[in-house]
C-alpha cells in the first residue's frame, strides 16, 4: 500500500507499533519522529525506514506536512513474504 498523506501542524501519532515494515517519504513539512529510544526532526526529501516488528515509534508533526507512506503488510496464509517497495524519482 502506498498512501499521500497531508497532516495538519500540531498533530501528534500516539505510540504504536505494527507488524509491517513502513517507509515515510517526507515531502514538505517538518516531523519529529522517534523510534524506540532515537529521536530525530526530519524535513522535505528525508526517508524514515521502520522495519516491522519494531520498537514502538510515534511522531509530531510542527508545520503542515506532506508525505508518501508506504507499507508492506503481511498476506494472511502465506508462510514466506518477499516484498521490495522502491521509489523511483526523476
Amino acid at each position: 500500500m502506498v498512501v499521500w498523506w497531508s497532516i495538519g501542524a500540531g498533530v501528534h501519532v500516539e505510540p504504536h507499533r505494527h507488524a509491517n515494515e513502513q517507509i515515510v517519504w517526507m515531502l514538505k513539512g517538518k516531523i519529529e519522529f522517534r523510534l524506540g529510544t532515537e529521536q530525530r526532526v526530519c524535513g522535505p526529501g528525508d526517508v524514515m525506514v521502520i522495519p516491522g516488528g519494531s520498537e514502538e515509534h510515534e511522531a509530531w508533526f510542527h508545520k503542515d506536512t506532506e508525505v508518501i507512506d508506504g507499507a508492506i503488510a503481511a498476506i494472511s496464509g502465506s508462510s514466506i513474504l518477499l516484498w521490495r517497495l522502491q521509489f523511483l524519482l526523476y
